[in-house]
């Protein structure tokens, strides 16, 4: 019944390869735990759903892991009641951990040119600054820059699909715009297959993954000598975090980003409280934090 599932929230419910990954090593987790115990599927209650995500706290394991785990288990045992192969959902009622979230680091303005004056004249190159600008320009995730389309990037705003198989329109900026101009006539030229309309493609001229964009920036923030532990998801964090420094609402940020919660979102108006604190501490004459206190 589980791999009916992940058929399921893959087909039906359009989530990403990824999310069906993480479910499938999820409910893995689970069975295995009711295997351990020999504990039969007649068995399973709320105590037992409990006693499970117990252990996994006691294992030292994230809350947010833990998190999703009881989303993949609610979600399949609600599966389950519609199919009539379970009479309830243990998993139901229990709630989410807290968090301790943390400011997700981004970068600055000056930081992503830096980035991209690094980059070179070469077809490369030229790919390398498109895939810096679109990041940035459209806090788009890595898989929809992968799956974006030379027809996409005629379109003044393209719309690209999301997590959950939903659409939404993004923008892209000026210079984005620019190295699009300057990147394809050198991608045309690099082709492999003419009836590939992907718009990024790797070395050998064919379209672009994931883990090779990953990669690329990799081999970037080496150059560059950054510190920070950077992947594609911080440009998107860089996107969100100049619109609310910027003054931008933060319904508004949220529809840009694609997130379905808000309390997803809300993140990021912690980054501008931070910048705040920032310019108060230096600014005000009485701003500066003395030893011990907080603000």
């Amino acid at each position: 019944m589980m791999e009916t599932y992940l058929q399921y929230i893959q087909n039906v419910r359009k989530l990403s390869d990824a999310t069906v990954i993480s479910y499938r090593k999820d409910l893995s987790v689970w069975f295995e735990y009711l295997e351990e115990w020999e504990i039969p599927s007649f068995e399973i209650d709320k105590q037992i759903a409990r006693s499970f995500i117990g252990q996994l706290s006691r294992e030292g394991l994230a809350s947010s892991s833990i998190n999703r785990k009881i989303s993949a288990l609610k979600g399949y045992y609600d599966f389950l009641i519609k199919r009539k192969e379970s009479p309830y959902n243990p998993f139901a009622g229990i709630k989410s951990m807290k968090l301790n979230r943390t400011l997700p680091v981004h970068l600055s303005d000056s930081e992503i040119s830096h980035l991209i004056a690094l980059t070179g004249d070469d077809f490369l190159g030229k790919r390398d600054r498109l895939i810096f600008e679109l990041l940035y320009s459209t806090g788009c995730r890595v898989s929809e820059i992968c799956n974006m389309k030379c027809q996409d990037l005629l379109k003044s705003n393209p719309l690209v699909r999301g997590k959950g198989g939903k659409d939404r329109w993004v923008f892209v900026g000026s210079e984005a715009r620019s190295a699009l101009r300057e990147y394809l006539p050198l991608r045309d030229l690099c082709l492999r297959d003419k009836n590939n309309d992907s718009l990024i493609l790797d070395a050998a001229g064919k379209s672009i993954t994931a883990r090779g964009i990953y990669y690329i920036i990799e081999k970037y923030i080496v150059r560059s000598g950054f510190s920070k532990k950077i992947s594609p998801h911080t440009f998107r964090h860089s996107f969100a975090t100049g619109l609310v420094n910027e003054g931008a609402d933060i319904r508004v940020v949220q529809e840009l980003l694609g997130h379905s919660s808000i309390s997803t979102t809300q993140i990021y108006t912690h980054t501008g409280i931070e910048r705040l604190k920032q310019v108060y501490r230096k600014s005000h004459p009485h701003g500066k934090k003395k030893t011990g206190e907080t603000l």
